[in-house]
C-alpha cells in the first residue's frame, strides 16, 4: 500500500480560479436570484488573500482580515450565520461588510479534496434569519462548487 500526500491546493487556487472564473459568476448570479440576496460570491483562498467572484464578471482579491466572506475560512469548516451585523461589535467586522451597508450574512465553507478553499457567501441589507432549508441549500450549493474545484485536480 503506498501514501500519497494530500496536495496542497493553496498554491493551485490561483490557477483553479481562472479555470473555474465562468462557474464561480454563474453559481454566483443563481444564489443571487434563488436566495434573493443583492450580494452572493464564490471566495477562493489565495494564501492570505481571498478572491471574491460575484454575478456577471465581477472579481475582487481581499485581505482575509477585510473580508466577510473570510469568515468560514477563518472557523474552518463552520458556517456562519448572522442576522444582523449591527449587533456585532463593529471592532470584529470587517470594514467592507460595513462601508458596502451589509445588515446579514451567512457563509458556508468549499472543499476540494478534503481540503477548506473557499466559501459561499450571501450577504443582505436587511436583517435576515436565513432558514435551515436555506443555509441547507447553500451548503449544497457549495459542494458542488467543491466538486468542480476536484475536477480539475
Amino acid at each position: 500500500m503506498s501514501f500519497y500526500p494530500k496536495p496542497n491546493l493553496d498554491n493551485l487556487t490561483p490557477h483553479l480560479g481562472r479555470l473555474c472564473a465562468p462557474n464561480f459568476h454563474t453559481t454566483a448570479s443563481e444564489c443571487q436570484r434563488t436566495f434573493s440576496v443583492p450580494v452572493a460570491a464564490v471566495g477562493l483562498r489565495e494564501g492570505r488573500h481571498i478572491r471574491l467572484f460575484y454575478s456577471g464578471e465581477a472579481s475582487q482579491k481581499l485581505l482575509i482580515d477585510d473580508a466577510l466572506c473570510a469568515l468560514p475560512l477563518c472557523v474552518p469548516g463552520e458556517q456562519i450565520l448572522v442576522r444582523d451585523l449591527h449587533e456585532i461589535d463593529e471592532a470584529l467586522l470587517p470594514p467592507l461588510a460595513l462601508a458596502l451597508g451589509m445588515r446579514s450574512y451567512v457563509g458556508v465553507p468549499i472543499f476540494a479534496a478534503q481540503q477548506l478553499v473557499g466559501s459561499l457567501s450571501l450577504a443582505d441589507r436587511q436583517p435576515r434569519v436565513f432558514s435551515h432549508f436555506e443555509v441547507q441549500r447553500l451548503q449544497a450549493m457549495a459542494a458542488k462548487t467543491g466538486a468542480l474545484l476536484e475536477q480539475y485536480l
